[in-house]
């Protein structure tokens, strides 16, 4: 096995069902959870396309979980830290570690890697002959093809830390509500998507609201403006949650 950091969960996450709260409480009728989904992720996206994506330093540590789900002390997942059993030797965000080729495969919502680092020095990206020549076994030394990280040793037996600085997508809301469902996006995004979902809905004929579309859409396209400026500057709380995979 081998642990990854895959996961950045938001100190403060904005819940879906408080945004759906919130938006429901402007308008005279009721709109549909899924309704709302739906308009909510056509921001998300529009987020990824045109605003930016999400920068993340994802880490990367050889080892696991030791602890089996039948010898955890509780049953409450919810109240589950490092043990949870979602973590427990599964496969999740489609990373995998090949032994044989010592190759990362990368998450499909990471669009760019930017760096890589190990124990804290950044690696050199060069060619896939040079890191497979087994003359540079020692080197600091990493490939990308495609959606493939490629290194001279198995970091599987490797006691050294491996971070990459990245740029993802923010991802979807999935088409199951919870109660404890939360929306990829920070906190700074909290208007953006409760406006923009009000001028969606209240241009639609069965809840067509002149007054609510044309105060939130002014209200959208000020926080898209600005947002878009302060991109560079906008500096999300996270902490990151240890995952663990088996290869």
């Amino acid at each position: 096995m081998i642990n990854y950091n895959l996961n950045t969960v938001q100190l403060h996450p904005m819940k879906f069902m408080d945004i759906y709260k919130d938006i429901s409480v402007e308008m005279p009728k009721q709109p549909g959870i899924n309704i709302v989904r739906l308009e909510i992720n056509k921001i998300i996206r529009r987020i990824n396309d045109e605003i930016g994506l999400f920068k993340d330093l994802i880490k990367v540590t050889p080892g696991s979980i030791t602890s089996p789900v039948n010898e955890l002390t509780t049953t409450n997942v919810e109240n589950m830290t490092t043990t949870n059993v979602e973590d427990q030797g599964r496969f999740k965000w489609n990373w995998d570690w090949n032994t044989t080729e010592n190759r990362l495969r990368l998450s499909d919502d990471i669009m760019e890697v930017l760096e890589v680092f190990i124990d804290n020095e950044e690696w050199q990206q060069v060619t896939y002959p040079e890191v497979k020549d087994t003359n540079n076994v020692s080197e600091n030394y990493f490939a990308q093809i495609g959606r493939w990280l490629y290194f001279p040793t198995n970091l599987a037996t490797e006691t050294k830390i491996l971070r990459i600085r990245v740029k993802r997508q923010y991802s979807f809301v999935k088409n199951i509500i919870s109660e404890d469902q939360i929306i990829d996006v920070p906190e700074t995004y909290r208007q953006l998507l409760i406006s923009g979902v009000l001028t969606s809905l209240t241009s639609r004929p069965k809840y067509k609201d002149p007054d609510l579309l044309a105060y939130n859409k002014e209200i959208f396209e000020r926080e898209y403006r600005s947002l878009i400026i302060q991109y560079d500057n906008l500096e999300p709380s996270y902490e990151s949650r240890s995952m663990t995979y088996k290869y």
